[in-house]
């Protein structure tokens, strides 16, 4: 390998570990799925939601997930994220912890 090889070899990796470096500090203040490429959605409709997907909730687990289609179910659409501590198991607490990951779509 001559001098000019091995200068532009060194000068590619060097270029490669700082966009490595600049794509590692850029993840840790963003989204782990927006660093994937993927558009995270800001907030989901607590009006369309299935069981699943509000298992993805911190803190809802299958019975709260299934109580709150059921509440839906029995009292129509939600009108405004408050009305989940309507919903038996979930306060205050629980409100707060997933109030930014939950909306509500006026239908």
């Amino acid at each position: 390998m001559n001098k000019k090889a091995i200068l532009i070899s060194t000068l590619t990796a060097l270029l490669a570990m700082t966009q490595t470096q600049a794509f590692a500090a850029d993840a840790i203040e963003k989204d782990p799925l927006e660093v994937a490429g993927i558009a995270a959605e800001s907030a989901m409709d607590l009006n369309t939601m299935t069981v699943a997907q509000l298992m993805t909730l911190p803190g809802i687990g299958e019975s709260k997930a299934r109580a709150i289609v059921a509440y839906r179910d029995e009292k129509g659409y939600f009108h405004d994220v408050e009305q989940l501590t309507e919903v038996k198991g979930i306060g205050q607490k629980m409100l707060a912890k997933i109030r930014d990951k939950v909306k509500v779509v006026k239908h």
